[in-house]
């Protein structure tokens, strides 16, 4: 007796879902826009003249809410520079405190399109990048002045005076 027997595996393929997240066209409404699979990843330089330092920043989504992990690394006077995590803050995707989406739009005189650029700012989602170089001191003072005031809304415990300091009140 001969038995022949047909067994057809069945591959599992589950597909997952695409998403439409395009930063360039997007990121002005990237709150409602990017979805649970997208990661928007922004790098800061700090650094003026001697001063050294550096912000990463990613953003994600999960369902209403926007969260936002900020590390941090001051390498001004320290031999050996680690990153460290700041905060991570998570927001309502209707939050009207923080308004990245606005500073990136007021800001864009000082978009570059050069990838070899050292630049000041540096936001890329998946294989899209959008840089920002502003030229000279003043104009750099200008936009880290700018950054600062929008970061402080998000995080404005400003615990390790990362986006500046307080200025002192003058009595007369």
């Amino acid at each position: 007796m001969t038995l022949v027997s047909c067994n057809k595996e069945t591959e599992d393929k589950t597909q997952l879902p695409l998403t439409n997240f395009k930063l360039e066209q997007d990121f002005s409404e990237f709150r409602q826009k990017m979805s649970e699979m997208d990661t928007i990843k922004v790098w800061f330089n700090h650094s003026v003249c001697t001063y050294q330092a550096y912000e990463k920043l990613e953003i994600t989504k999960k369902s209403n809410r926007i969260n936002v992990r900020s590390e941090f690394m001051e390498s001004t006077f320290n031999d050996d520079p680690e990153w460290k995590v700041i905060y991570d803050k998570k927001i309502p995707i209707t939050d009207t405190l923080w308004k990245f989406e606005k500073f990136v739009d007021r800001n864009k005189k000082y978009r570059t399109s050069d990838p070899n650029s050292r630049g000041t700012l540096k936001i890329v989602s998946k294989k899209d990048t959008i840089r920002f170089s502003p030229s000279g001191l003043t104009n750099l003072n200008r936009f880290i002045s700018d950054y600062y005031s929008t970061m402080r809304k998000l995080y404005p415990e400003n615990k390790e005076n990362i986006y500046g300091i307080n200025q002192p009140e003058i009595n007369d």
